[in-house]
């Protein structure tokens, strides 16, 4: 049988989730397959979550703050059908739907593509997905930032831990992918369409959608293009991408009679990483320019026999030439996180306990030091996760 998705540069790289779970194959031929498989996962969770104490303007109060405990379980059962359809020319079509059912009683849906092209050549997707990881965060059970990714939304009052994934997908307006590999180079090409005023979240402190203190308009659709190019030779392999939007003032804010183009937003990112047997290195870069902010974090991990342990680093730095009502200076996150999985348990290929960790900061060293809200979390948790 050919298999499209064998372990190649395209698989290892850019969609290792589909490679680590088979299914059970309902179709095995040579004109195709179809199986169905995913995932159940549940997580026990316990955090400490330091904010700052505001007045009544809404300012922070120096040197304040307030600390919750919150104890929770949350999960998810994951489902996934797959299928593809080969061709006596040498073509193959594919489908891909992942269903989400959630512990909190939430039906969500991950994945919903289809894609047609060469076998083991060029392929042309489009729906709902996510694109080549450029920030990959190794075995994360439990990461989270005193501050919000692109994983979430951009927020106001919150520091913005930037990981080149703006454009990567999952958006609801459309997405179209072209990829190939050309030997030991991978070439990948994706695009998101639509609004991207839902890029922008909540305000953390009284809940409108604001960037830098104005109110987000979206004004036209826009186009977002993210190239990669990526490299692997035995053991190591490199990657490089930009996103960007191609519309002018798709998304603005307007501060009296002028309109600002927040939509003029441009990543860059660069991740490597080397395998054997017991170990798994990755280090990553990206770096963001943006209205009246840069954004750069840069991160490091390794995986070793189970254990995993990682350490993110991001750097803002806030300017108030276009807009005059934000922060002005640095403001740096600082998060580290680690991980065990107790593999195979009760001799079960597939379940999987992991323990997860991490500790998070932010240093305010802005102007004014009243804009963000968070100061340090530490969160704990066990999780439970069977591939079926």
């Amino acid at each position: 049988m050919k298999n499209t998705f064998k372990l190649s540069l395209a698989a290892v790289l850019v969609s290792a989730a589909m490679g680590a779970n088979a299914g059970i194959s309902i179709v095995d031929n040579e004109q195709g397959n179809f199986s169905i498989g995913g995932d159940v996962e549940f997580d026990f969770n316990f955090e400490n979550i330091e904010r700052h104490q505001r007045d009544t303007n809404g300012a922070v109060i120096s040197g304040s703050s307030e600390t919750s405990n919150q104890f929770n379980q949350s999960g998810r059962i994951l489902l996934e059908f797959a299928g593809e359809r080969y061709t006596e020319s040498g073509h193959v079509f594919q489908v891909n739907v992942q269903p989400l059912m959630e512990s909190s009683g939430n039906v969500a849906l991950d994945d919903a593509w289809f894609a047609f092209g060469a076998q083991d050549g060029w392929n042309l997707r489009m729906g709902r997905f996510e694109a080549f990881d450029m920030f990959p965060v190794g075995q994360d059970t439990f990461l989270e930032y005193s501050g919000d990714t692109a994983n979430d939304l951009y927020v106001d009052g919150a520091a913005y831990v930037y990981q080149m994934k703006e454009g990567r997908g999952r958006g609801s307006d459309g997405q179209l992918m072209y990829s190939q590999n050309f030997g030991n180079v991978y070439l990948e090409v994706s695009s998101m369409i639509g609004d991207r005023s839902v890029l922008f979240g909540q305000n953390a402190f009284n809940g409108d959608v604001t960037y830098h203190g104005l109110e987000v308009e979206n004004n036209k659709d826009s186009v977002l293009l993210r190239p990669v190019l990526a490299y692997q030779a035995g053991n190591f392999g490199i990657a490089a991408s930009m996103e960007a939007n191609l519309v002018k003032d798709a998304v603005i804010v307007r501060q009296g009679n002028e309109e600002i183009d927040i939509s003029d937003r441009k990543g860059y990112g660069v991740t490597a990483n080397y395998s054997t047997a017991d170990w798994n290195l990755i280090a990553n870069f990206a770096y963001m320019d943006a209205v009246d902010e840069d954004n750069m974090t840069v991160g490091v991990n390794a995986l070793y026999k189970g254990f995993g342990l990682g350490y993110i680093h991001a750097a803002n730095e806030y300017e108030n030439n276009k807009i005059k009502t934000y922060a002005e200076g640095k403001a740096k996150v600082d998060t580290v996180y680690a991980s065990y999985e107790f593999a195979d348990v009760l001799e079960v290929d597939d379940f999987s306990i992991y323990l997860g960790a991490y500790h998070t900061k932010v240093d305010d060293q802005t102007v004014t030091k009243d804009v963000f809200e968070e100061n340090a979390d530490t969160g704990v948790r066990v999780r439970f996760k069977y591939f079926f």
